[in-house]
């Protein structure tokens, strides 16, 4: 059995020869976003070839592209379409054109065949030359950072399972992989999927869609002797994630140019999808916008185009921050000053929120009447009474709000829940938490809103500690009062605390401690130590470092792992987490479910934190649940 990770990384990324729609590459776009295609396969535009195209016109593609939202899934070349013994030269003229346009347009595949040779001439009789040829493309794609993608077609050496599988293990490079054009085969005479997958499959990346019969006949997937159901059912199985370039054929182009048309090749997308649907093969993706670009928001940028189910369009900030132009460039998406001009966009379904804290009501609010889904860091806000409203607005807009909490997700603590829910600790008596980390003056200093109550809501607790405290709430349950203590000790010009500890009593009995700090040089591990009247068990970082269980046989301690958790450096976390719990949010949107951790979760640790201020504040027991202001 798949785990869920696993599960979640299979993906289909439907994309599309546009030049097949229309000769004007605007109008490419256009129809493609109508059909809800995040990606296009740039071949012809405005009726010139991709490796023709004048700086101008590359420009303008690029720009259109960010424009559109839209990203590239290969580099349509038609490289290795000459004859066996054509001038090497001027071919390679082209290679190193398209390795330019692969860079220029951030897209590390590029579409290639395998020579056609004289009438007559059996295949074998090439071999030696045609390997030579494209173990050389190879060896240059490697020190490029390209992957070259071999397309079988009729009258080439590829032109059949048997020799594209020969070149694959010839060349035998992670830099050369194949195209499964099931057409292509029926076209040449042969069965796709009952002859030629399994011989393939091991070096499959990429799927060209396309289907006709055995006299010809080009029609939308499924209809024809491709046998793409089973393809696609086989992938499914496989747990294959990569794209799928639509090329469908239909010859009814038209006004627009088109070997398909838009009509036409609308109606082979939906067949398509309806082939994936039956197959239970993932391929529909949300379209994500980011607002608050400093660190966070950046990261938030990267682990996104790392989830299959997520395509990053846009980032805006409230200023012109450096990473903004860092991220168009980087991502080439558009980029905005102004929230309301990403938020206003209709073709973005979800935002991301990085914003200092005390922002992140206003936005989810806006967000939430414009009907996008939200997913902000923590915490969910800096009072309750914003909190509630966030909660409130994202449910009568029926959109989904979800809190950035990625501890949850890490081993240690599944493995601790999974023990909790045996009960294998017994009663649970003790819950700790020591969050003593360390930022020095300036980092608060770095940015005019670190250290405020205003923005940044509180200190080593609100900003640092909260990722500890909801998930020792997560594991011990509601909390029924808090005393606390807390103080500036160490930095000079920031109002919130640095040094804070907590006894709490939690509702099912067990007593509790909060020690956090930003204080504590050079930064220590986090750790959660959870006791039950069977055993204890202790997660640092994010392993379980000990587990002392009564009648278990004792196992040896685990050496933490070297994960980055920002106990001396704010930036020096890895994103697994983050990755995690993103996938998730976008499953939940895409299977219109609560995510792993909704406002209400994200709620619960920010009324401990405020009733922790509270306790410091007025020296007296604080009792949960906390009383918000009535408006």
């Amino acid at each position: 059995m798949r785990s869920s990770n696993e599960r979640n990384s299979i993906m289909l990324k439907i994309s599309g020869f546009g030049d097949e729609i229309a000769k004007e590459f605007e109008t490419q776009l256009l129809e493609m976003r109508k059909m809800n295609l995040n990606y296009i396969a740039l071949r012809n535009l405005w009726g010139t070839n991709i490796l023709d195209l004048n700086p101008k016109q590359k420009t303008r593609a690029k720009n259109l592209l960010r424009e559109f939202g839209m990203g590239v899934s290969e580099i349509g070349s038609p490289l290795g379409k000459i004859q066996i013994n054509d001038s090497w030269e001027k071919e390679w003229e082209r290679y190193e054109r398209a390795i330019a346009m692969a860079h220029f347009f951030q897209c590390p595949r590029i579409r290639i065949f395998s020579f056609y040779f004289p009438e007559g001439d059996a295949p074998e009789k090439h071999r030696a030359s045609v390997i030579t040829k494209l173990k050389e493309m190879t060896d240059r794609a490697e020190k490029e950072g390209i992957v070259l993608l071999l397309e079988n077609e009729g009258r080439i050496y590829g032109e059949d399972g048997i020799h594209c599988r020969d070149l694959a293990e010839s060349i035998n490079s992670p830099n050369f992989k194949l195209i499964f054009d099931p057409g292509n085969f029926v076209v040449c005479g042969t069965k796709a999927f009952t002859q030629w997958y399994e011989l393939m499959v091991d070096h499959v990346v990429h799927l060209h869609i396309k289907d006709c019969t055995f006299d010809g006949t080009f029609t939308p997937a499924g209809q024809g002797e491709a046998e793409i159901p089973e393809l696609i059912a086989a992938l499914k199985e496989r747990g294959f994630s990569g794209f799928a370039t639509m090329e469908p054929h239909l010859m009814e182009g038209g006004q627009f140019g088109g070997f398909s048309g838009p009509k036409r090749f609308g109606e082979a997308v939906d067949a398509f999808r309806d082939v994936c649907d039956q197959a239970g093969m993932p391929h529909r993706q949300v379209r994500v916008g980011v607002i608050g670009m400093g660190f966070i928001g950046m990261f938030h940028c990267q682990c996104i185009q790392e989830v299959p189910q997520a395509h990053l369009v846009a980032v805006a900030d409230v200023q012109k921050a450096p990473n903004l132009q860092k991220a168009q460039d980087l991502f080439n998406i558009a980029a905005y000053d102004k929230p309301d001009d990403l938020l206003k966009r209709k073709d973005i379904d979800a935002i991301s929120i990085g914003t200092p804290s005390g922002l992140h009501g206003d936005l989810t609010l806006k967000a939430a009447k414009q009907k996008k889904h939200v997913l902000t860091e923590k915490p969910i806000e800096i009072t309750l009474e914003k909190a509630d409203c966030m909660i409130k607005t994202c449910r009568e807009n029926k959109v989904k709000l979800g809190v950035i909490s990625q501890r949850r997700t890490d081993p240690g603590m599944i493995e601790l829940m999974e023990i909790l829910n045996a009960g294998k600790l017994g009663k649970l008596i003790l819950g700790e938490t020591y969050v003593k980390w360390y930022r020095n003056q300036q980092y608060y200093d770095s940015g005019g809103w670190r250290g405020t109550w205003k923005l940044d809501g509180g200190g080593c607790l609100m900003n640092q500690g909260i990722h500890s405290i909801d998930m020792l709430q997560w594991v011990m349950g509601e909390v029924e009062s808090v005393m606390a203590q807390m103080d500036t000790m160490a930095h000079e010009r920031i109002e919130v605390e640095d040094v804070a500890q907590a006894l709490l009593r939690f509702k099912n009995g067990a007593l509790g401690t909060i020690i956090g700090s930003t204080a504590v040089y050079p930064g220590m591990n986090e750790r959660l130590e959870i006791s039950g009247t069977n055993g204890t068990v202790v997660v640092e970082k994010n392993r379980i470092t000990m587990r002392e269980i009564m009648g278990e046989q004792k196992a040896d301690s685990e050496t933490i792992a070297d994960r980055g958790t920002g106990a001396a450096d704010a930036q020096a976390i890895t994103n697994e987490g983050h990755v995690m719990q993103i996938t998730d949010f976008m499953q939940a949107i895409l299977e219109n479910r609560e995510p792993m951790i909704n406002g209400e979760e994200g709620r619960k640790p920010l009324e401990i934190i405020l009733a922790v201020y509270e306790a410091a504040k007025t020296g007296k027991r604080v009792k949960l649940p906390l009383k918000t202001k009535k408006k």
